[in-house]
């Protein structure tokens, strides 16, 4: 089958191939790294691919707009040329990293990785959050060329990059954002991420991980963790020196050494537990999510609770008798009164002043000894509800792990007894013990040797 040809096809066609032949050529470099003005950018280091695969090095200005460049003028290798888009397969500019990102609001092009910078809050000024890095080895280079080359450090203002400093051999030099062409660091990533690291490093003890595979020795850092149960994740230092940081998903576990004794963990439930054994049958490691609660503990805080409210409030109301100059008795109330009794009172003071609660009296009096003495009263109720509210304190709570059938045996050491007498009663050695020296199976210092002798029975 053939198909006519016509003026209007042709120029389809030619109108076809142009757009193909535009959209092939590649900017090797961040929209923002040119500087525009009007309809082309400055002149620039740069370089242009020519559609044969030849490249040419000097300098390069692109004309037209930023989404929509049309010519380039190349100036180098002693030619001066306006060459066509269409008739270039690349062109870029000449020391800009290719994978930089670029600042929306200032056209600086950074050319290290973003995840480098540690951003520091540096307060509230004027209404406006403010932000800084860590300074490091890095540089900044102006829209005029100059370079600067020392420490780096990058200040925003509520996100929007503000200025820069460079700390040289010659004193600091700072610039506006505006003012910056590109910027970044001397220094890895992977150079940044071990300070990083070894800033974390508060108290670190001799030890090894176990990577699966074998055993490391090094010194081991314990990231502090919200449970004070487990562990998430640790610092490690090798013999080479380098820091690493592992977490239960990366290793097997570790062991450390504090106070001239081992300490183990084991990595379980993605966390790092404490273990104080393992055998053929049993494996026994703190519980990282324990329920039971250890009563005396609980009872120590909440009365410590109390207390120190109580105490609060008191001195809340006798600062601001003496303020006033007016004598009170409402320490005494609050110490000799039941919490009720302190609700009612702080109601009935709110509602005499011509509240209708106690929080209104607080957010809308001004009447400031009015709002010390119904704020004494909260505390108080507030140390007596703490006093009496469920929960508290958990106690450390430690799993025996039958390895072979997967029963589990939770015991914790006010309970101990108890709890360990169906393992040891399963165990035909143990009743051929004396009492006494059953008794001592019993008891909770004896925890790991009595699971060395049951690993030996099961």
């Amino acid at each position: 089958m053939t198909y006519p040809t016509t003026k209007s096809t042709w120029l389809f066609f030619l109108f076809i191939s142009g757009v193909i032949s535009t959209i092939a050529q590649t900017n090797e470099s961040p929209a923002g790294a040119y500087t525009w003005k009007k309809n082309k950018t400055e002149l620039q280091d740069g370089y242009v691919v020519l559609k044969s695969g030849k490249r040419m090095e000097g300098k390069i200005s692109l004309k037209g707009s930023p989404t929509s460049v049309s010519e380039i003028e190349f100036k180098g290798e002693g030619k001066e040329v306006d060459f066509p888009i269409a008739s270039l397969k690349a062109y870029g500019l000449v020391g800009v990293n290719p994978n930089a990102s670029v600042s929306a609001s200032a056209g600086a092009v950074n050319e290290s990785p973003s995840s480098m910078y540690e951003w520091r809050d540096m307060g509230v000024v004027m209404n406006k959050k403010i932000e800084s890095t860590t300074p490091r080895l890095g540089y900044m280079v102006l829209k005029d060329g100059t370079r600067y080359e020392g420490e780096l450090k990058l200040r925003r203002k509520d996100g929007i990059l503000e200025d820069f400093e460079v700390k040289t051999d010659q004193g600091k030099q700072k610039a506006d954002a505006n003012k910056v062409a590109r910027y970044g660091y001397t220094i890895s990533e992977a150079e940044v991420a071990q300070l990083n690291l070894a800033k974390e490093i508060k108290k670190s003890f001799p030890g090894s991980i176990n990577t699966g595979s074998g055993t490391l020795p090094g010194e081991i850092t314990i990231k502090p963790s919200a449970s004070r149960f487990s562990s998430e994740k640790i610092i490690f230092e090798g013999r080479d020196g380098k820091l690493s940081e592992y977490d239960p998903k990366s290793i097997t576990g570790f062991s450390l050494t504090s106070k001239g004794k081992e300490v183990r963990f084991t990595a379980l439930e993605n966390v790092f537990v404490k273990e104080i054994f393992k055998g053929k049958t049993f494996q026994v490691y703190m519980n990282p999510k324990p329920t039971s609660i250890n009563k005396f503990a609980t009872s120590l805080a909440k009365n410590a609770a109390q207390i120190g409210t109580a105490a609060a409030a008191s001195a809340v109301v006798n600062a601001d008798a003496k303020k006033n100059n007016y004598t009170t008795n409402l320490d005494s109330i609050i110490r000799v009164s039941s919490t009720e009794d302190l609700i009612t009172l702080r109601d009935a003071w709110a509602n005499a002043a011509g509240y209708d609660n106690a929080d209104d009296a607080l957010e809308q009096s001004d009447n400031e000894s009015l709002k010390a003495n119904i704020g004494a009263l909260e505390l108080a109720i507030a140390g007596r509800e703490v006093a009496n509210s469920e929960g508290g304190i958990l106690n450390e709570e430690w799993v025996i792990f039958n390895r072979i059938t997967n029963e589990k045996t939770v015991v914790y050491k006010s309970e101990f007894k108890d709890q360990i007498e169906a393992l040891l009663f399963g165990c035909d050695k143990y009743l051929e013990l004396s009492k006494s020296q059953q008794n001592e199976m019993q008891k909770w210092n004896n925890f790991e040797d009595t699971m060395k002798f049951l690993d030996g029975c099961y």
